[in-house]
């Protein structure tokens, strides 16, 4: 003798799939009021439907199902508008990370329009540029490792902080510059806001103010021409004492055979 109502009939009642009703009784969420003993059909009982709408407006709220849990259990308006204001906060802060994740999407775009942008001036233009503060990784390992040196840095000192919009720069060896070769010594990150009042001492340091030679180079197979900058420094008349290479804009896939950096090298009369 039919007690309820079955699995298909609920589902063609709430909108809610087989599937997920049968993930919702596997999950203990729900509990049918009657199985037939003899065939094993589960059957759902008018408390069971007042349940399932329960659980549909949670859910349309984006609760966890845990949470849903102790709704249910409950059976107290109070206790659930309890449990429910403590979901808002939660609510909140996932309302303000993703908030934050579409800015940077839409950050990440204009980086990447800034590349195309900019890749192709290659003219070197003289520039005074203040000083800079930067997190810069530590020079203990071998030079190949400079990238997992800062990272490690950034690891320890930014736990808390989540975020990807950065600038990436190297340090680049004088020596080697000059004879038009390029090698990253140290690589260095400048995050937006420029707040390094957490990040220790030892991990920070000033790009010197002052006038510098800029050029836009391309890097391929980590090989660059310096010629260019070589040759204006002879015909102005100047040495330079430091060095870095900034990329042109923020890649989360770097393209390893060929990207675009800032060439800047300070000036010395």
């Amino acid at each position: 003798m039919k007690t309820g109502y079955q699995i298909g009939e609920v589902s063609k009642i709430t909108g809610i799939s087989k599937d997920t009703l049968h993930f919702y009784i596997k999950s203990g969420l729900i509990t049918p009021d009657y199985i037939n003993p003899e065939n094993h059909y589960n059957y759902f009982s008018r408390w069971n439907m007042y349940q399932l709408d329960i659980i549909t407006t949670c859910r349309r709220l984006g609760i966890p199902l845990e949470k849903v849990r102790q709704i249910l259990s409950s059976r107290d308006n109070d206790k659930v508008v309890g449990l429910l204001m403590e979901y808002q906060q939660e609510a909140l802060r996932l309302s303000r990370y993703y908030q934050q994740v579409a800015e940077d999407i839409d950050w990440y775009g204009k980086e990447n329009e800034h590349i195309k942008a900019n890749s192709s001036d290659t003219s070197i233009r003289m520039e005074y540029r203040d000083a800079e503060v930067v997190i810069a990784g530590s020079q203990k390992r071998e030079d190949a490792s400079y990238h997992a040196n800062l990272q490690e840095v950034l690891q320890q000192e930014m736990r808390d902080k989540h975020f990807i919009r950065r600038a990436y720069g190297y340090f680049l060896d004088i020596a080697h510059v000059k004879q038009n070769q390029l090698l990253k010594r140290r690589e260095y990150v400048k995050l937006p806001d420029q707040d390094y009042s957490h990040i220790h001492p030892d991990h920070l340091y000033t790009l010197p103010s002052g006038e510098y030679a800029i050029f836009t180079a391309c890097i391929r197979d980590e090989e660059t021409d310096f010629s260019p900058l070589l040759n204006w420094l002879e015909e102005h008349g100047f040495t330079t004492d430091f060095i870095v290479a900034e990329e042109l804009g923020f890649q989360l896939f770097k393209y390893i055979h060929q990207y675009y950096c800032e060439i800047r090298a300070h000036l010395v009369k």
